[in-house]
Formats: structure tokens, sequence, C-alpha cells
């Protein structure tokens, strides 16, 4: 948020207030996935697996956090943040309906639907409202957004690419669980 001004900024607080539950905390996203998690009987802790993570899943994190310590990279972590919010509400679903499908506690699933739910109205305010407002205030960021946004979707390939050849091979795509194999 200290990064951006005016529209953009105000975009990037209401998405914000998306991801903090809307001032709800048993609707908080991390509460959510935490608790997904622990339903899922998986350490739901803060970074818990984390060692077990390979490192294709965690390239998009750590890249938002290299674009969100760097000022000069507000433009990049604007592009990842609308590509992401673009892009996630059909695969949500996805996930959703699969866990519904493999017996999975609703509470495994709420957390996509959540996701889910924003929808249409979250992706327009993340593309129009957030990254269109930073770029039309500051025509020098456009390169950045859509650097940031190309990121996001090609770590999101490599990630998807990794899983679906896990579960092709036949075994998990968490690392402790394929060296214990």
């Amino acid at each position: 948020m200290p990064r951006l001004a005016g529209r953009s900024k105000s975009a990037l607080i209401e998405i914000l207030a998306g991801e903090y539950g809307g001032g709800r905390v048993e609707r908080m996203h991390s509460v959510l996935f935490a608790d997904a998690l622990r339903a899922a009987g998986l350490e739901g802790d803060y970074v818990a697996s984390v060692d077990a993570v390979p490192a294709v899943t965690l390239a998009s994190v750590n890249a938002i956090s290299m674009f969100g310590l760097n000022r000069r990279l507000r433009g990049a972590l604007v592009g990842h943040l609308a590509a992401f919010e673009m892009t996630s509400a059909i695969p949500s679903r996805l996930y959703s309906d699969g866990f519904q499908r493999l017996g999975f506690d609703d509470s495994v699933a709420r957390y996509f639907d959540v996701h889910v739910e924003a929808g249409f109205a979250r992706e327009q305010s993340a593309c129009r409202a957030l990254a269109g407002s930073l770029a039309e205030d500051d025509p020098e960021a456009v390169g950045d957004i859509m650097f940031g946004a190309s990121v996001f979707l090609t770590l999101d390939d490599r990630q998807s690419a990794h899983l679906l050849g896990s579960w092709a091979g036949g075994y998990p795509s968490l690392r402790a669980e394929r060296s214990s194999r």
C-alpha cells in the first residue's frame, strides 16, 4: 500500500479487505487456508510444511516478496496480483469440485469457494481499478505491470506442469513425500 497512491491504492485496499475477510477473522484467507489444510489431514500452522514444498511452488511467493520489497518494482507487484486475481476463479472452482468429489469435508473446499464467490467483481477491480489506474496515472509503470503479470503466468504454468507431471507419474508433488517413497 505505501508504494501506491490514488485510485490504484484504493483498489488495492479493496482487494486486501477481501483477503483479510472484510473484518471477520473466520473469513480471512489465511485462516480458511489453515482450516482447509487441517481438514485435509495436514499441518495448518504458518509455514509448518514449507520444507516439503518444492521450489517451483514457492517461486511465485518469492517473486511477490521481491516485488513488494523494492519500490521500483511496484508495477510488477500490481501486475502479478492483477494476473492472479484475473485467473484464480476458474481453477478455484475446479479445486473445490475436486475436493468435494473426493469426499473431503466442506471446510477443505471453503477456501477455494471464497475465491469463486469474489469472481468477476474481483477480476475487474484488479484489472481496471488496480492495474489500469496505475497504468493511466503512471504510464512508465506499464512495462513493469506487464512484466509482473508475465512472471505470475509463467510461474503458474511451471507449477501446474509440476503438479500434473507428479500426478501422471504416480507420485506426490511434495518433496518430503517424494523422497520418502
